[in-house]
């Protein structure tokens, strides 16, 4: 019987020594992976917010030289070859598939209301741009000259033939159901039409954020025996379309 109680009792002491050393063991383990975790967590969360900065980032676009906003053009005095005024800047009249817009001018009137509107292609005036980037525009005509210019006349309102209706019209995009309001037209001192200044969204009129596309983009389509205003653009091009610099 002795034979056996040596092993018994080495059985039992490493029981015991097992049961004491337990507790230690299970607390160092479980420190280590939960402070490691937190850290993983928190250098994460500091790299997405960091990226998502960075996609919301716009470019700035900055008017060329000799480039102007229509609607500071749209009430301009045409100064003529005597330095006096002949006429006013009553509109735009748009070329079509590139081509040189045409200034429409108000000759005679008081205040430039009434008198009678024609047109002058842009080849015919001078166009400048003062200290602070405003348009001027003048020709070496006088007031007699512009009797024989042929009166302008209209087909039909709101045919977004005028630079003044495309100003302020709510556009649709071509591929959502997404809308944006065009505030302005960008133009060079040749008469062409390069870009359109837009918001994103109808209720965008108020945002501080200008955004810039090209006037390529912009299309007049017939919906329901109405001209309707679209723009050839995805939302996610808008989203990385450039803010218009007006410092």
């Amino acid at each position: 019987m002795k034979h056996y109680i040596a092993p018994i009792g080495a059985v039992a002491a490493i029981a015991l020594l097992a049961a004491c050393s337990g507790p230690d063991s299970t607390v160092d383990t479980t420190e280590t992976p939960v402070q490691t975790e937190s850290t993983d967590m928190a250098d994460t969360t500091v790299d997405n917010t960091t990226m998502a900065e960075t996609e919301m980032a716009r470019p700035s676009y900055v008017m060329a030289a000799g480039e102007f906003e229509a609607s500071d053009l749209i009430g301009d005095d045409i100064t003529g070859a005597d330095g006096e005024k002949i006429a006013t800047v009553a509109d735009v009249l748009l070329g079509k598939d590139g081509a040189p817009s045409h200034i429409v001018f108000r000759d005679g009137g008081v205040l430039g209301v009434a008198g009678d509107l024609g047109t002058l292609p842009f080849s015919s005036v001078t166009v400048t741009l003062d200290a602070e980037g405003e348009p001027e525009v003048s020709a070496a005509l006088v007031d007699e000259s512009l009797e024989g210019v042929a009166e302008f006349e209209q087909d039909g309102l709101n045919d977004f033939s005028l630079a003044s209706e495309l100003i302020g019209t709510n556009a649709e995009l071509s591929v959502a159901d997404n809308y944006t309001r065009i505030t302005d037209l960008i133009m060079d001192s040749e008469g062409h039409v390069k870009h359109a200044v837009v918001t994103d969204g109808v209720s965008g009129v108020a945002s501080t954020e200008r955004l810039v596309i090209d006037f390529d983009a912009i299309s007049v389509v017939m919906v329901e025996d109405d001209e309707e205003v679209m723009v050839n653009k995805t939302p996610e091009q808008m989203k990385t379309a450039p803010v218009l610099n007006d410092a």
